[in-house]
């Protein structure tokens, strides 16, 4: 199978579902194992054709019905192969559309294998942007050249897009202001009530904070308030990572956003250092949910991330 990254960015790719936590300086994965090439492991049916798959990257979405197959995300370059084979087998038909939530590796580096399957790919216009190279992205994520036609998403929105299929509206909707990334959409199947987060919500950990992308502290609050207001009281939700959640695991992730925002911010205004403010542990209350070992991002680094933030 092609190969569209280096090795130095391929472990980097991978290391967005890792388990170890960084330092504090960092609010970057750590390095990570040899790429996954194992197709998703879990299927989860959420009733009316849309399941919830789960393995190496993000969770996908899959919409199976008499429209054809519709897909959220498709993970690494390095497992679409392999995912493509069991979807066409799981589906009886390989996917004719699928949506992008974000840029990165673990969601959207199957593209190119998908497209060249036969499917649409959708996404925010900072999706192309990003992975065009029209954007120039910075940091650990950083793409050392634009990725080849085939991977590009062919229709892109700025504010979102609604799909009539399988008897679903599947309502794309942009995130308010950027969070993960500067593209972020999260997705919602009307009828029947499930929404698909994208990395704008990943279940009981910290968030990863790509400042390299756009990313802000603010906009997963933003994402968050927005989500709210579509999510009913049984809303099945699909995290960017996690097992399946509820708009009670949305409310708390929430609540922990503000209160950290606003624990850091008194130490900012009392004029601490980063490091004064790390070694006061302002998000202690909320590590024991969100800092454990499901995650990536440590307390100390979503610390240094909301600090550095606030003192621009």
């Amino acid at each position: 199978m092609r190969m569209f990254l280096s090795a130095t960015v391929a472990a980097l790719a991978i290391s967005a579902y890792a388990t170890t936590a960084p330092t504090a300086a960092a609010q970057t994965p750590p390095t990570a194992p040899a790429a996954n090439t194992q197709a998703f492991s879990r299927v989860i049916d959420l009733g009316q054709g849309i399941s919830m798959l789960m393995g190496a990257g993000g969770n996908l979405g899959l919409s199976v019905g008499e429209d054809g197959v519709f897909m959220i995300d498709d993970q690494f370059a390095t497992n679409a192969s392999a995912n493509l084979v069991k979807i066409e087998e799981f589906a009886k038909g390989k996917p004719r559309y699928i949506l992008n939530t974000h840029w990165h590796y673990d969601h959207a580096g199957g593209n190119a294998v998908f497209a060249n399957a036969g499917a649409t790919v959708f996404a925010s216009d900072n999706v192309r942007k990003r992975i065009s190279g029209e954007t120039v992205t910075t940091g650990r994520q950083a793409l050392t050249a634009p990725l080849p036609k085939a991977d590009y998403p062919v229709v892109t929105f700025v504010n979102g897009i609604d799909f009539h299929l399988n008897g679903q509206t599947i309502r794309a909707i942009r995130a308010p202001l950027p969070a993960h990334t500067d593209g972020d959409t999260f997705v919602y199947f009307v009828e029947a009530d499930v929404l698909h987060t994208g990395d704008t919500y990943m279940k009981d950990r910290y968030p990863y904070v790509d400042t390299g992308s756009g990313g802000t502290q603010a906009g997963f609050i933003a994402a968050l308030e927005k989500m709210l207001q579509v999510a009913g009281p049984n809303t099945k939700i699909i995290p960017g990572h996690g097992e399946l959640a509820t708009r009670a695991d949305l409310q708390a992730t929430l609540d922990m956003h503000k209160g950290a925002r606003a624990a850091v911010e008194t130490q900012v205004k009392a004029g601490k250092t980063l490091a004064q403010t790390i070694s006061a542990k302002p998000l202690a209350r909320w590590t024991p949910r969100f800092g454990g070992a499901t995650g990536f991002i440590s307390e100390d680094a979503y610390i240094t991330a909301i600090y550095e933030e606030l003192k621009k």
